[in-house]
């Protein structure tokens, strides 16, 4: 009697013993998997961004950002290039040259000084109203077309249609600008 309660404990512990078993294997596999789908995973993701200035919502991700933002950012480094007067010149060429790549730094910042000095020499204020943006988020162009209004000192200028191509570099989450020119007119 006593060697089959014996047998019946033991036989106990070893279903015990068996379905921890297969729980820790079912655990340990569950983990793999998981670290199967993270790793598969990686550089797919997509940040979802909602500043309180943008009118859209834009994605970006680790090699590609959605043609909202690539829009939102022309319109952004428009306004700062043509929107000035000879107070806030400065201010507005720093803000853009934070974003601009370092091999057009220098030709950006030139262009932006001689720009800012005649600026302030001739009192010369001019305010940019877009009125489309085009946008290429494959090869990160856009192209921004508006309406430039210049002031010098209180005389008003006609109005100017112009079009500008700003072309971008992006790296590591950041959006650089690789150059900001005006397109002629044909």
């Amino acid at each position: 009697m006593r060697f089959s309660i014996e047998r019946s404990r033991i036989e106990k512990l070893f279903a015990q013993r068996n379905g921890y078993m297969m729980l820790a294997t079912g655990c340990t596999l569950i983990c793999l998997l998981q670290i199967l789908v993270i790793f598969f995973l990686i550089g797919r993701e997509k940040i979802i961004l909602i500043p309180p200035n943008v009118e859209k919502t834009f994605w970006v991700s680790s090699q590609n950002v959605s043609p909202q933002y690539l829009s939102e950012m022309t319109t952004f480094f428009a306004s700062m290039r043509l929107n000035i007067t000879a107070g806030n010149a400065a201010i507005q060429r720093d803000i853009i040259l934070r974003y601009t790549d370092p091999t057009y730094y220098s030709a950006l910042k030139s262009e932006l000084v001689k720009e800012s000095d005649r600026v302030i020499d001739q009192h010369i204020s001019m305010a940019f109203f877009p009125v489309n943006v085009k946008v290429d988020s494959k090869h990160f162009k856009s192209i921004i077309e508006g309406d430039i209004k210049s002031f010098v000192g209180e005389t008003s200028l006609p109005t100017k249609r112009v079009r500008y191509l700003v072309t971008y570099r992006y790296d590591e989450g950041r959006l650089l600008v690789k150059s900001f020119e005006e397109i002629k007119h044909d």
